[in-house]
């Protein structure tokens, strides 16, 4: 590709400007710019991570103007011109997030982050990912895969251009690997960011940023729109209903392959609804639920919670698990553990983060017959040769009590 092979040649990886270096400073709000010089070292690498990117997008602002092959650059961050809009149910498409950061929205949820998006000389949309840890890599290949085919999707685009930006040499991960080796990808890998951070000093923090004037080529994110139709709540529930099926009716040595035949890729999730308290003893047979220092028997989850919603991600699919508090607007997140055990890992409730998000998993679902539950269990769960752990809560099994704190 003309574009990608330019950019491998153009794109800086020493990069010494300062002009641009403070220039990415506008980004940033007043806490985090005096992050880059925190103490907390986890405080100080969060701030880098953000200032990187914005380098990274402020680097690409002057590089548009070089070439034809670069269409337009989306803005983002302090660039934002359209008012935020906050999320509800039956978004779907390009939004701005409350911090300008871009987001694809699919029943009012966000489903894809991407760090910058551009249009190429071609009229491709195309996307960048900006790193400066190799945290977070084992599914980094599905995760890029997933963006390029949802921008494909909605856009009627044959090819999506992807650019990785590292500051750090990732080129050894097998996922980086990977995405090397799928067509239209480019990898980059500049100098460390500790290096480039020295182009910041603390004085320089006290400057109000200007404000650029306006660029020929930075365009907004809300004007583009699916070019195909795009019902993410639709993709879901057809999801769903072919799930379901299949779970009833293939042959239990058919395994996951039977699920994973039958799904829509475009979604990040399927909740394929609720289960009553037999459906929950069915599921929990042989396992408890930790839950911070307890560990819940079947029981208590009935006694404790009063809904309980299945479902798993796409595309790991492993299984997510959320218990409604009683009396409250929160649900818990129940996940498998690095053990394979069922473990809490965080609350959904209704916070202007996750809205949108609380509101889908809130509304009215479909109740599952306990042999949904079975299968759900035999297909997701590790099997377990040891004793079962039923009743094995640190209180009475069947005890109605309150989550712990």
């Amino acid at each position: 590709m003309e574009f990608l092979t330019w950019l491998d040649h153009t794109f800086p990886r020493d990069f010494f400007d300062e002009n641009v270096a403070q220039r990415a400073l506008r980004h940033l709000g007043y806490h985090e710019k005096w992050g880059l010089f925190s103490e907390d070292y986890a405080v100080q690498r969060g701030a880098e991570g953000h200032w990187y990117e914005c380098l990274v997008y402020e680097i690409m602002l002057d590089l548009s103007l070089q070439t034809d092959l670069i269409r337009s650059v989306v803005r983002k961050g302090n660039d934002m011109q359209e008012p935020h809009i906050a999320t509800h149910p039956g978004q779907n498409g390009f939004f701005y997030s409350e911090k300008g950061n871009l987001t694809v929205r699919g029943n009012g949820q966000t489903i894809a982050e991407m760090d910058l998006l551009f249009v190429d000389n071609l009229g491709n949309m195309g996307f960048f990912e900006v790193i400066t840890s190799a945290m977070g890599l084992k599914t980094f290949h599905e995760e890029v895969c997933y963006k390029k085919m949802l921008l494909g999707t909605l856009l009627g685009q044959k090819t999506v251009p992807f650019v990785l930006v590292s500051s750090v040499d990732v080129s050894q991960y097998a996922s980086v690997q990977r995405i090397a080796e799928e067509p239209d990808c480019l990898v980059l890998i500049t100098n460390p960011v500790e290096e480039m951070r020295d182009l910041i000093y603390e004085g320089s923090l006290r400057r109000r940023p200007e404000r650029p004037g306006p660029h020929q080529k930075a365009v907004g994110l809300t004007p583009f729109r699916p070019q195909n139709s795009f019902d993410y709540k639709e993709v879901h529930d057809g999801n769903r209903e072919r799930v379901v099926w299949a779970m009833l009716s293939a042959r239990t040595d058919d395994g996951m392959e039977a699920i994973a035949s039958v799904v829509n890729p475009l979604s990040k999730k399927i909740m394929l609804g609720t289960l009553d308290e037999s459906g929950v003893r069915t599921m929990l047979r042989d396992r408890g639920v930790r839950i911070k220092d307890a560990v819940l028997s079947a029981d208590d989850v009935v006694g404790c919670f009063c809904r309980v919603v299945i479902a798993f991600d796409i595309p790991a699919y492993t299984p997510v698990i959320y218990f409604k508090v009683r009396g409250k607007d929160e649900y818990l997140k129940i996940v498998l553990d690095a053990g394979g055990d069922l473990a809490f890992e965080s609350s959904r409730t209704p916070a202007h983060t996750m809205a949108g998000f609380y509101e889908w998993l809130d509304a009215e679902k479909p109740s599952l017959h306990p042999r949904i539950a079975e299968r759900y269990a035999s297909l997701f769960f590790t099997r377990r040769e040891a004793h079962p752990i039923t009743g094995a809560s640190s209180g009475p099994a069947g005890e109605a009590r309150s989550p712990p704190a």
